[in-house]
Order: C-alpha cells, then structure tokens, then sequence
C-alpha cells in the first residue's frame, strides 16, 4: 500500500512565523504569521500602508525579513534572492506594471531570459514555439505565440504573465491587482484563469482593492492592518461589507 501522508496532516505549502521588516522607525511588516495552503487561492486586502506590499517583497526574495521564519513544506528557507524565490522555491510574482517586452513576441516574452537552447549557444525557437502553443492552449488562450506583446489589449497581457508561471511550473502565483488596468469585459477572462491555476494545482495570493473579484475566487482572505494581519476569514458567505468592516 503507498505510504502517503494525507493533505489535511502536510504541513502549509508555505508558511511565515512572527516575521518583522523595519525601514527606520516603521515596522511594515510586525509579527506576522500566516499558512499559506497548496492548491488555494489566497484573498489579500488591506488600506495603503498595511504592509501587504513588503510582505510579498520578503516572499519572494526582494527583501529580508529582520526577525521571523518562512518555512517551505515545513522547512526553514532562506530566500535570499528573487531567483532563490522563483528557481529554488516555484514563487512568480506578477505585478500590477506588467514586466513584459512589448516589442518582443508573446512566445518570447514567455521564456524571456530562460530560453531553451541548441548546443547550449543557439536559442532553440521551433521547440520554444511549440511550447508557448501548448501552454497557451492549457488557458484557452486565443493568442499566438508570434503576435507582438505591445500590440495586445491589457487583459491580452495578463494572460502573458499567467501562461510564464504556469510554463515553467510555479507552484506559488502571487498576484498583484491583477484587474485594476483592464476592461469589465477582460476581468471575468482574468478570473477564469485565475481558478484555473487553482485546478492545475497552483497556489494564488490574490492582492485586490477589487473586492467583487476576492470574493469571486478566493477560498480565503487574509486582512492586513498597519503591518500585522487582522483577520483571516474562509470566504463562506461572507459580502463586500463584511470585509470592509475588517479592514476598518
């Protein structure tokens, strides 16, 4: 018989304890600790200045945290680096400013700086191709791999930064007001790829002054205030009022 621990007895996919980030006399970050579960997707709210930023920025290596642990699967890590974060760890981080070339090609936009390689010297574009087709059919993306980035609507681009996370296997997406620049139209688009990361067995840390959105996807929603998380509540029944009256 296969000797497997069951999900509900893992320890979280990720999870930090008591961490605390000062610049100068402000604690951004102040004690927080938080589960972070495979396969969910993870609501984050809070005002400006609740910390939520400075959090992701210990997350995924841009930061270090002064005092406090991040545990991967139950382990102590360290994440010195963004590439620790992404390479070592599976954390993609996509943000509101899209990071995209936009005079690239969406193929090439998907494996910019990792492109596969002939001989270790010539990039291997038939095959880069083929790949970028395969993953943009896993989203039913309508686009192709040699339509040019700048020529795509926003919700066209989103769609870019998710398929790179999903290529190259991410297990943690944060994103980061993934709907704030794009048309009514595009957001149920953007939502829809959003659960389906989920399905794929993605973890997502969804960041949204959109509150409409959080409760659409979100399993559940974690409130930062002023450097320290208020509340995490499962996302059953709950409405737009309730998580104001959390914030604030």
């Amino acid at each position: 018989m296969e000797n497997s621990v069951p999900e509900e007895a893992a320890p979280p996919l990720l999870a930090v304890r008591d961490l605390v980030k000062t610049f100068g006399p402000v604690h951004a970050v102040d004690g927080i600790s938080l589960d972070i579960r495979a396969r969910e997707v993870l609501g984050i709210i809070g005002d400006n200045g609740a910390g939520k930023s400075t959090f992701l920025s210990l997350l995924t290596g841009f930061h270090r945290p002064d005092s406090g642990t991040i545990l991967h699967r139950g382990r102590p890590v360290r994440i010195a680096s963004p590439a620790v974060a992404r390479h070592v760890l599976g954390i993609e981080m996509i943000y509101q400013k899209l990071e995209l070339a936009p005079d690239l090609t969406v193929a090439e936009n998907l494996f910019l700086g990792e492109e596969p390689r002939r001989f270790g010297l010539f990039t291997a574009r038939r095959a880069m191709h083929a790949r970028a087709e395969a993953v943009l059919a896993s989203l039913n993306a309508k686009l192709r791999p040699n339509d040019i980035v700048g020529e795509l609507s926003g919700g066209e681009q989103q769609v870019v930064a998710i398929a790179r996370a999903l290529l190259f296997e991410r297990s943690i997406v944060i994103m980061d007001e993934p709907t704030a620049a794009i048309s009514v139209q595009k957001v149920a688009d953007v939502l829809g790829l959003i659960r389906r990361l989920r399905n794929a067995g993605k973890t997502v840390l969804l960041v949204s002054h959109r509150l409409e959105d959080l409760l659409a996807v979100a399993d559940r929603i974690a409130v930062f205030f002023h450097g320290t998380i208020r509340k995490v509540m499962p996302n059953q029944d709950l409405t737009a009022a309730d998580l104001v009256h959390a914030m604030f």
